[in-house]
């Protein structure tokens, strides 16, 4: 089963947060609710997040601060404002913060779904803008540096993500020895076999041996690879 897109949606208002999490969700989204911005950017959320729906009016940090903030650290997240305001200044505001879409209330749900699975497609296209991997239920998020497993975060170095994310990258593919020392070591010749087998053995204790599944494979003659299946 592929990985659900991860949608945060920061509102203060319960009745319209639970209504906009409820139709997302039905429609095949992973939702995670916040009541502030302050919540959303202290959580762990924001490094998986695909995508953020976001109200302007929020206690504390409003939505113009936290949409420029969440912009300035994680610059491939696309946001989706809300708000009551019909003056267009407040929407040139918004998009000026960053904002990639802006939609007034009330509004129907499936014009939300349809704008948000416009932008996601948007982001997707952009050339050089690929900010994660997905293999499996594995996450590996090139803007943080993180990698999550069954949504549990899992502590790497940096030298274990970078590997990681390389065998990703490759959809599949082996990797050679020889391409990892130098993609990941820069210099072939800093590094012997042993080195990668010590590294390699390192991500299977971290990656596969506390999982069911095994996503780290061996293809004898030819190198390393991740895929999902058996």
């Amino acid at each position: 089963m592929g990985w659900k897109k991860c949608i945060a949606v920061i509102e203060d208002e319960l009745l319209v947060q639970n209504s906009i999490a409820d139709y997302l969700s039905m429609n095949g989204f992973d939702v995670y609710t916040f009541g502030s911005s302050e919540d959303f950017l202290q959580s762990e959320i924001i490094n998986f997040t695909d995508a953020v729906i976001m109200d302007i009016q929020l206690p504390g940090m409003n939505g113009w601060e936290a949409t420029s903030q969440i912009k300035k650290t994680h610059g491939t997240i696309p946001v989706i404002m809300l708000t009551a305001y019909t003056d267009v200044n407040y929407r040139v505001q918004g998009f000026e913060t960053g904002a990639d879409d802006y939609m007034i209330k009330p509004f129907f749900m499936e014009e939300l779904l349809a704008r948000l699975k416009t932008v996601l497609r948007l982001y997707e296209m952009i050339p050089g803008k690929k900010s994660h991997f997905e293999v499996g239920d594995l996450y590996i998020d090139l803007r943080s540096k993180i990698a999550t497993r069954d949504k549990q975060t899992i502590k790497l170095s940096l030298t274990e993500f970078n590997l990681l994310a390389l065998l990703a990258e490759e959809q599949g593919n082996p990797v050679s020895k020889e391409d990892i020392m130098k993609k990941v070591w820069k210099d072939r010749y800093s590094v012997g076999d042993n080195t990668i087998e010590v590294y390699i053995n390192f991500l299977r204790n971290k990656i596969d041996k506390p999982f069911k599944s095994k996503l780290i494979h061996t293809k004898p003659g030819f190198g390393y690879y991740l895929s999902n299946e058996a």
